[in-house]
């Protein structure tokens, strides 16, 4: 028998057909902290996907693509082993974290796992941080009842003086380590300490203690912890969410008067499209993340997160959309623009679809910029 050609590995012209739209989530911008995967890791991965299940709706799509990840990730971990410097071994932990995470990113059918492959990103990023430049403090905030939120602290280098914050939520399946930290280095960039929290059901506690629609009540305990710290200045804060952190910076705009100079949006909206519409993984998402059994209808649930959007806020929120999004509806950015006049500012991308996947590093720039204006010389995009 011929032994088989040895070849790069490639990604099935199949594959790239079922999965285009997300790949470029998987790049998820160009960090410089955060854990980020590479292009070879992506053909590596899915080199020889079988060809029989790619349904992306089907549980057994997404366990073949964790297992891949998986396997890619435990190529890092021995090279962090090898490594003889520092420097390698940091690259090589911050790639693996970013594999475990896009292992388990839409991974739901066994919660043990998931958590598991959560904890290995943590895991990896913590054992990275040896060799960062950019220390991240760790801290807790408490809640009224006792509940403890985790807190990331970031400085900008050599700041002298208290220095404009921005406090940066999590997603609905986001990692605090790989895209909000991703989103936050746009800011500490720009000169901008950065905030990053896990409130209940996001980060680890995520399939361990039901996501909270009221994330006023976390975000008000961390912004205390905020103004507490000698580095922040209290009276220039900025708060920014993604997908369905920005359906909670809205939230945050409305319920935290005279907290935030501003707020930033990007791809939430003030209400999620009707539960039935939604493709079935983003169902079992939305039911992983509020603890809900398969095939429940979350219908009611979502309906009545719905927000006010007469109740306008009194800071300024930039939204950055994409008129595909199947998941916030374009049009109620829109409306946003008429009920909230002159508080409220949208950018969107007709071509774009949810989180503007494949303009995301413009706009998260972008955004960037109007948030540092809004905090630095008060003028913002407007």
């Amino acid at each position: 028998m011929t032994a088989a050609a040895v070849r790069p590995p490639r990604i099935p012209v199949e594959v790239v057909a079922a999965c285009g739209y997300f790949l470029p989530r998987l790049m998820f911008l160009n960090s410089r902290i955060a854990p980020q995967i590479h292009w070879g890791d992506v053909t590596s991965a899915l080199d020889g996907f079988p060809l029989d299940d790619l349904d992306l709706a089907s549980a057994g799509f997404w366990r073949e693509w964790a297992r891949r990840w998986e396997s890619v990730a435990q190529t890092y971990i021995g090279a962090a082993a090898a490594s003889t410097t520092t420097a390698g071994r940091t690259a090589a932990l911050r790639s693996a974290a970013a594999c475990y995470h896009w292992a388990e990113f839409m991974y739901f059918d066994d919660p043990e796992r998931k958590h598991a492959l959560r904890q290995s990103i943590r895991s990896c990023f913590r054992r990275s941080l040896a060799g960062s430049p950019t220390p991240l403090i760790e801290q807790v905030a408490r809640l009224a009842d006792g509940t403890a939120v985790p807190v990331w602290i970031a400085l900008p280098p050599n700041a002298s003086a208290p220095v404009p914050c921005v406090l940066v939520s999590n997603g609905l399946d986001s990692v605090t380590e790989v895209e909000p930290l991703a989103l936050a280095e746009t800011y500490l960039e720009r000169g901008l300490a950065v905030i990053l929290f896990e409130g209940p059901g996001q980060g680890l506690a995520l399939g361990r203690t039901q996501l909270r629609i009221d994330m006023e009540e976390i975000v008000s305990a961390v912004v205390d912890l905020a103004r507490a710290h000698p580095a922040v200045d209290a009276d220039r804060l900025g708060f920014a969410g993604i997908s369905f952190g920005g359906y909670f910076a809205l939230r945050v705009a409305q319920h935290l008067p005279g907290t935030f100079a501003c707020v930033l949006n990007f791809s939430g909206g003030p209400r999620v499209a009707p539960f039935p519409g939604l493709p079935r993984r983003l169902k079992d998402d939305f039911r992983f993340a509020f603890m809900r059994p398969p095939g429940a209808d979350l219908t009611g649930l979502l309906a009545d997160s719905a927000l006010d959007i007469t109740w306008v806020p009194d800071t300024r929120v930039l939204s950055v959309h994409g008129a595909l999004d199947d998941i916030f509806p374009v049009a109620d950015i829109r409306r946003l623009d008429e009920q909230w006049a002159g508080r409220h500012h949208s950018l969107v991308y007709e071509s774009e679809a949810h989180v503007c996947l494949n303009r995301l590093a413009q706009a998260a720039h972008r955004a960037a910029d109007w948030v540092h204006s809004c905090l630095t010389t008060d003028r913002g995009l407007a």
